[in-house]
């Protein structure tokens, strides 16, 4: 979804209407995308987690996944009419009027992003990998169209999330079609799955999505607080730069998310083999995201370029994230894992605390440093959030690991200086061509340095692990 946020291929110089939205623009549109994800967390309730613990487990139906599906559709077509009628924003004045004027088009926009939410959440528990991938492509690619369709025809940032909105009608419209065609049945029968177990019902969804969700929200909270912090101390074009880098982790960390949804369910019913799983797949995911990373940092400048020439300055924020940015792409795997051991209860208080570090720290810093204090209270956060997970998954996995995993230390070692070379890769490749080039431009830098790189980094990975 990156392309459509940002008009990746558009330039002033080459067409007549300009794609990329101002800084204020797109520091009202983050803002607002930031009320949603929070509104489409906490309508979810926990619910989609808890049913796809259920669903690997072998103890839910065709009927039951039916069901808590119409319940949150239920939930959420209320909380938009809530919406509809009257958005609480008495904060929002001046220079943030245009978070107001956009929050009619916010009902809409939380409709959409949790009925294709609940099929990313659902879909790798049920094994159903291809309409998974076929979701995870349409959505963006969809709605990337019709951003550009609306930018083109002179539309405003409310037209822009209309296109979100749109896009993910008609992806979740086409997922339901396809989950529930003749034949292919979202779920066995609990009997054939499994015959000794006593099948889930919603009641016990939502007991056990009770505790998910608070972990969820407050996980949202903190994905989300940061930007609410600087557009209430800052001018909303200062949310802006900071807001890129987010969505520059949401591409990053899609991939991560998408392997750790599939790895998960395994990780979670291996058994004794189970450390040993959970260590070859953070090991893959931390080689190939470290060396992405560092190929972010050295191409930071075109990067941001490529999006806005008004954006260039602000390439600092890349490298400044950089850790956040390879720990948010780790994450996914212990945290999702934990939710499907049933150890939901355990992460509450890490997540609390997460949230408690952000907050204060982004209360003392960011009235003070603006969007660089809320890049070091985001990084110190999320730093104990993830040590934390991970200490409890390879603690909960060691207790029945046997024989006990072996360290992947030589593998990150290897890894490292893979992509250290990669990271060199691009600098070399990128000096070439400003050398070659009086001005080349930013996107042709980026695709050619960056692509090189890609490429000889995902080979070298997958070899390593192998």
């Amino acid at each position: 979804g990156l392309l459509s946020y940002t008009g990746f291929f558009a330039h002033e110089d080459l067409y007549e209407v300009k794609f990329t939205l101002t800084k204020s623009e797109y520091g009202a549109y983050a803002i607002v995308f930031g009320i949603q994800v929070l509104l489409v967390m906490a309508l979810d309730l926990g619910l989609t987690s808890s049913l796809a613990r259920y669903v690997a487990q072998g103890l839910s139906t065709t009927k039951l996944v039916v069901a808590v599906g119409a319940v949150r559709l239920g939930i959420i077509a209320v909380a938009a009419a809530c919406v509809l009628v009257a958005p609480v924003t008495p904060w929002l004045e001046d220079s943030r009027s245009l978070v107001v004027d956009l929050l009619p088009v916010l009902a809409g926009l939380v409709v959409a992003q949790s009925l294709v939410a609940y099929f990313f959440g659902l879909l790798p528990s049920l094994r159903r990998i291809r309409l998974l991938l076929l979701v995870t492509v349409a959505q963006p690619a969809v709605e990337l169209v019709l951003v550009l369709v609306a930018r083109s025809r002179g539309g405003d940032v409310a037209e822009v999330i209309g296109a979100t909105v749109a896009a993910g009608f008609v992806v979740s419209a086409i997922g339901w079609v396809l989950l529930l065609a003749p034949g292919r049945a979202p779920a066995k029968d609990v009997a054939e799955a499994a015959p000794d177990a006593g099948g889930a019902t919603v009641r016990m969804v939502a007991e056990y999505g009770r505790r998910i969700f608070v972990v969820s929200l407050l996980l949202a909270v903190f994905g989300q607080v940061d930007q609410f912090v600087i557009g209430a101390f800052h001018p909303l074009s200062e949310v802006a730069p900071y807001a890129l880098v987010l969505k520059v982790q949401a591409m990053l960390a899609a991939p991560a998310i998408v392997i750790a949804g599939i790895v998960a369910p395994r990780i979670a019913g291996a058994g004794a083999a189970g450390q040993a799983m959970y260590r070859q797949w953070i090991s893959f995911l931390g080689v190939v995201t470290f060396g992405a990373v560092l190929v972010l940092v050295v191409l930071a400048p075109q990067l941001f370029g490529t999006f806005d020439a008004s954006y260039r300055d602000d390439w600092a924020f890349v490298p400044a994230m950089g850790l956040f940015l390879l720990l948010s792409a780790l994450a996914p795997l212990p945290t999702i894992t934990l939710n499907q051991t049933g150890h939901a209860k355990e992460r509450l208080p890490i997540a609390a605390v997460t949230v408690g570090v952000n907050v204060v720290l982004d209360l003392a810093l960011v009235p003070w440093l603006g969007a660089w204090g809320a890049v070091i209270s985001t990084t110190i956060a999320f730093g104990i959030y993830f040590l934390r997970h991970d200490l409890l998954l390879e603690r909960e996995l060691g207790a029945t690991a046997n024989p006990p995993a072996a360290s992947i230390r030589g593998v990150l070692a290897r890894g490292a200086a893979v992509s250290a070379a990669v990271a060199v890769l691009a600098l070399v490749v990128r000096a070439g061509l400003e050398a070659a080039f009086t001005d080349p431009a930013d996107v042709v830098v980026l695709l050619v340095a960056g692509g090189l790189a890609a490429l000889a980094h995902l080979a070298w990975s997958i070899r390593i692990i192998r």
